[in-house]
């Protein structure tokens, strides 16, 4: 007899550290977050979102920035990536073989049709449990302002350039027709650079996004790397979107609102770059 259990990825940084653990506390930060952003006027048809994956402390400000430009029921998919910080599936893309994700804010269903129609397009790799924040971050905004909607989580442990497009091809293939489906990549920024220098980086590297340039992101952060310099740990699902918003016709990338660790924290030591980016037609 087939087990009818529901399998669920349960809140791994719920911990009152990253992000709080009590639905009560987490609504209200988030939604104070959100508040304060003012939402874009003139995005057009909205596409995808680039948010950080920080704890809430350091980068949920300029995340909210992003989410604020959501709705209910705006869409009915999203389609998250985010890089493998913790190797999941190392030199591949990977998603947890579940079928909701939990938060405190409550389940969110995984789209296994989707999930299926992409996985021999990228070679996607099921894996049975992770521990990866990258994606879990953006989970509580999108339940606020989306409130339902269905999930395709993915976690790019691969981002070469080949690979990226060919997860944008992949995912045109599948939500090319449809407007209710949105890209949503999560990425930080410059790591650990002194305040004043990470801004210099950050405006380097935000201008291939702004620019819509995936080809010259990845080259652009890979070089970096070369350098021992880490530009942009989400590198991989920016260029992704890009490419699949291209192809379904963006043309144009709004910097929403950038930040650094520094803005909330007294030490401009080492910091973090942060960026929030709408990507539409």
């Amino acid at each position: 007899m087939f087990s009818t259990e529901l399998k669920i990825r349960q809140p791994r940084f719920a911990d009152n550290k990253w992000y709080s653990s009590g639905e009560a506390q987490l609504e209200t930060e988030i939604q104070g977050y959100l508040s304060d952003a003012s939402p874009e006027p003139d995005l057009g048809m909205l596409l995808g979102l680039v948010a950080p994956h920080a704890g809430l402390f350091f980068s949920g400000h300029v995340a909210g920035t992003a989410f604020a430009n959501l709705s209910p029921h705006k869409f009915d998919t999203v389609i998250l990536i985010g890089p493998d910080h913790r190797g999941a599936a190392p030199g591949q893309i990977s998603t947890v073989q579940v079928d909701v994700w939990r938060t405190p804010l409550g389940d969110i269903s995984i789209d296994w049709d989707i999930l299926e129609a992409i996985q021999p397009d990228i070679d996607l790799k099921l894996v049975p449990t992770d521990d990866e924040h990258s994606l879990e971050i953006e989970l509580p905004f999108l339940q606020m302002t989306l409130q339902e909607f269905k999930l395709v989580p993915l976690i790019m442990g691969n981002q070469t350039p080949q690979m990226c497009r060919r997860l944008g091809a992949a995912l045109v293939k599948v939500g090319g027709d449809r407007q209710d489906v949105l890209l949503v990549a999560s990425s930080d920024l410059s790591h650990f650079f002194e305040d004043d220098i990470a801004r210099y980086l950050d405006k380097t590297t935000l201008q291939f996004v702004l620019d819509l340039d995936g080809d010259g992101l990845i080259e652009h952060v890979e070089a970096g790397r070369r350098r021992g310099e880490p530009l942009a740990c989400g590198a991989g699902p920016i260029a992704a979107i890009i490419h699949a918003a291209k192809a379904l016709g963006a043309s144009r990338a709004h910097l929403l609102k950038y930040a650094t660790s520094a803005d909330v924290y007294p030490s401009k030591d080492s910091v973090v770059g942060y960026a929030a980016i709408a990507i539409s037609n």
